[in-house]
């Protein structure tokens, strides 16, 4: 424990000092570039809310359920061409917040800044939910992704996707602190600060087969995948106990205790010394498996369960900690030795560190599908073909890409002719919280072109919208 108590005049601690605190503390959030990913790379999915468990086909099962790759799919081989999704967002910054309070007032035709009142500072503070705000941005894609048909056994597939994750949580106390500083009397905690960051490939070898006919049941068909992961890149907060305390006379004490963790290639450690290689050696590597069941209960009503991502990554290379364990005591914010203390004492220490495991984002999904078109008192009348599902999703880890918040959602998928699926649907939960998607593609003999985005709440409410994705990826099946 290091503690430091500087002299010099006592005086309330002004903004120059309140900067210079957050700006020194937010930097173990962000030190590692490493960002973004997850089911993003399931364009028809996405465009449905990801609404996918019951629906899903072909190379669309895979990292999803597996066992629907076994359901009946156009062509005998079908090839993915770089399929790739992006999705990035906070879920306290709206669009609303931002252009009322950050983007100034009009004066006399140019734009100035604004001055915040109690109530503009308030409604600030009360977007964050339950306290505690999150940031986060993912990327995914596919650059390969095979699938071929094996007759009656079923359907196998071999699929290399690249994952990239982050996402940070700041608790409202941050926005606080600038807003009104530290007066005499003020707690300030940012226990609740939390960050993670990954880049990841994964190799997939998915199968997927009919089981024998079951009573009650039309069809069941069972799946398994077999993964193994490689990491390129991770970054964690460990821990981030750290409180700063304003006492009656103005003093500032503040306690921080933090850890930070971090494992990437070679490439991060020596940068530009080497040419690009698209295959370096891991800093970490791990297996997971995808297991999955499906079945159909008559010819129009369907359900898919599936449990993926089981397994985790050791890393073991380029390892470092960065701690910070202090207490500070300020009582002269104008005095330049007391700022540079709190530095130095922020900026903490950096040494190696041995290897750790980190979960893979194992996921609970069960879903049911409806095929309108095939139902018995409409599919005489109907025109075109819809299928609707619904879907819940279960995270039990808390990693890049990934939350332990469940999400619920419904989605459909209307061919008024069979070259042009229309997409949408809803969601509510997850990292979203809610979310309205559409996307839609375009299918011809042996190509297709599909297009999403799961985050259009802009066009039924502009102000609220905070998050933002799309995807595209095209195929070939012949």
């Amino acid at each position: 424990m290091v503690k430091l108590i500087i002299p010099g005049e006592q005086m309330n601690t002004t903004r120059s000092i309140e900067i210079l605190v957050i700006a020194t503390l937010l930097p173990f959030l962000v030190r590692q570039n490493a960002v973004a990913a997850g089911e993003r790379t399931n364009i028809r999915g996405m465009g449905m809310a990801g609404t996918f468990v019951a629906t899903s086909r072909g190379l669309d099962a895979v990292g999803i359920n597996p066992a629907n790759l076994a359901l009946p799919d156009d062509g005998m081989v079908t090839l993915s061409i770089m399929p790739i999704g992006v999705h990035v967002g906070s879920d306290f910054m709206t669009y609303g917040l931002y252009s009322s309070y950050f983007t100034g007032v009009d004066s006399g035709g140019s734009r100035v800044g604004r001055y915040l009142n109690d109530v503009d500072k308030q409604n600030i503070l009360n977007a964050f939910p339950d306290g505690v705000g999150r940031i986060g941005a993912s990327v995914e894609v596919r650059p390969v992704g095979l699938s071929v048909r094996l007759g009656d056994l079923g359907i196998v597939a071999l699929t290399m996707t690249e994952q990239v994750s982050a996402y940070a949580k700041l608790p409202h106390e941050y926005a606080q602190f600038l807003l009104y500083g530290n007066p005499p009397g003020s707690v300030y905690d940012f226990s609740q600060t939390s960050g993670k960051a990954s880049w990841t490939r994964e190799y997939a070898l998915s199968f997927g087969t009919k089981l024998p006919d079951m009573p009650f049941l039309e069809s069941v068909s069972a799946g398994v995948a077999v993964k193994v992961v490689h990491g390129f890149g991770y970054y964690e907060v460990d821990h981030f106990n750290t409180k700063l305390i304003t006492s009656n006379d103005g003093i500032l004490n503040g306690t921080i205790d933090v850890l930070t963790r971090t494992s990437g290639i070679d490439a991060f450690q020596n940068s530009g010394s080497e040419g690009f290689n698209p295959f370096p050696a891991p800093a970490g590597s791990g297996l997971g498996f995808d297991l999955g069941v499906a079945g159909a209960m008559n010819e129009w009503l369907r359900f898919g369960l599936s449990v993926t991502d089981i397994g985790s990554i050791e890393w073991t290379s380029n390892v470092k900690e960065m701690s910070a364990d202090s207490t500070i005591v300020v009582d002269d914010p104008t005095d330049a030795a007391q700022r540079d203390a709190i530095e130095n004492a922020v900026n903490g220490k950096s040494r190696d560190g041995g290897s750790f495991s980190t979960s893979l984002p194992t996921t609970l999904r069960l879903g049911f599908a409806v095929e309108v078109h095939k139902m018995p008192f409409v599919k005489e009348a109907f025109w075109g073909e819809l299928e609707v599902g619904i879907d819940y999703n279960q995270g039990f880890q808390e990693t890049p890409g990934s939350t332990r918040a469940a999400r619920f959602s419904i989605g459909a998928e209307f061919r008024p002719w069979r070259f042009l699926p229309l997409r949408t649907g809803v969601s509510f939960g997850g990292t979203d919280h809610s979310s309205f998607a559409f996307g839609f593609g375009l299918h011809f003999v042996v190509l297709d072109i599909d297009v999403a985005s799961e985050n259009l709440n802009w066009l039924i409410s502009p102000d609220t919208f905070s998050y933002g994705s799309v995807a595209v990826g095209i195929r070939f099946r012949i």
